[in-house]
């Protein structure tokens, strides 16, 4: 009997001990559950903030984009520019070539017109010498006859 007892209280104590381990795994189990719930909520928080962030790279990335192609478009005008002012500089050494030219025709030309308004001076000074010996010479003659 004694061995039945023994056997009782040692059956006993392991349901005691079974209960209590029971009841820690409920325990830890609902720790366990308690734990998993705020790591969802704490996961579908950065979820949402990770889409924010997404949303947020897409609209930098679309900037960004837009920008570049802003820049593209300002570097082709500058290149454009750059471009017709080399060609207005050229055009204008062109005209200053020609300007260059024409003041030396210009000037050769009134050259010239200085040289002819000397003859026709000498040549007038000697025309009206001329008519004044011929009026002279004409006096004598008619004024003989």
């Amino acid at each position: 009997m004694e061995a039945i007892k023994k056997k009782m209280q040692m059956l006993k104590l392991d349901k005691e001990n079974a209960i209590d381990r029971a009841e820690q795994s409920e325990i830890d189990k609902k720790g366990a559950e308690d734990k998993c719930k705020q790591l969802e909520e704490e996961l579908l928080g950065l979820q949402k903030k990770l889409k924010g962030v997404e949303d947020e790279l897409d609209k930098y990335s679309e900037s960004l984009k837009d920008a570049q192609e802003k820049l593209e478009q300002a570097e082709k005008k500058a290149t454009d520019a750059e471009a017709e002012v080399a060609s207005l500089n050229r055009r204008i050494q062109l005209v200053e070539e020609e300007l260059d030219r024409a003041q030396e025709r210009l000037a050769t030309a009134l050259q010239k017109l200085e040289e002819a308004e000397k003859a026709a001076d000498e040549s007038e000074r000697c025309d009206r010498g001329f008519l004044t010996t011929y009026t002279t010479h004409l006096g004598f003659v008619h004024g003989a006859v």
